[in-house]
């Protein structure tokens, strides 16, 4: 049995793509993976399960379309990751942590692509991609920045989902017990 972290991307904001936790944990549940735990209405899910971590994916993505009629993409990753993900955070320690975000991607962004976005004046918002994840840093908050999930997968060419540094600290207490 191995233990997942499985990351929803885009599902219950601004009224799109709205999954019922409740409901899809029972539905997880009833499929058979164990140890089913959701936190909050983002998309963020601890189980396990016999599978292979690209099985889970795809029982996942077929449940949801099933179920909700919705395409998303689904992140499948191990506690190691999100572990490794969080130890190389880039940024100071002091910084807020619901104001750094780690966003996993589902490859390595074109190298141009990287060359010309770190070329832009973000003023004193920051990002940096450390062994294919991508960190930010929004001191004055995600409502003040040009940088979000959707901005990063337009310039970088790539599929993203991202969560704050106390929800991924979250992740991995909750997959730990």
């Amino acid at each position: 049995m191995s233990t997942y972290i499985v990351l929803l991307r885009g599902i219950n904001v601004s009224g799109k793509n709205i999954i019922k936790m409740a409901v899809l944990k029972e539905l997880l549940t009833h499929k058979g993976f164990g140890n089913v735990v959701t936190y909050i209405q983002s998309g963020n899910i601890v189980l396990e399960s016999i599978m292979q971590r690209d099985e889970v994916r795809q029982s996942i993505c077929t449940l949801i379309g099933e179920h909700f009629g919705l395409d998303i993409s689904v992140f499948v990753l191990t506690l190691q990751e999100i572990e490794e993900a969080l130890y190389h955070n880039p940024f100071p320690e002091t910084a807020e942590p619901n104001r750094v975000f780690v966003t996993f991607l589902d490859k390595e962004p074109d190298a141009g692509a990287t060359d010309v976005l770190t070329a832009m004046d973000f003023g004193p918002d920051e990002f940096k991609i450390v062994a294919g994840v991508l960190y930010f840093h929004l001191p004055a908050g995600m409502a003040q920045s040009k940088m979000n999930n959707n901005f990063f997968e337009k310039k970088l060419g790539v599929t993203a989902t991202g969560r704050n540094l106390n929800t991924v600290r979250k992740l991995i207490e909750l997959a730990k017990k």
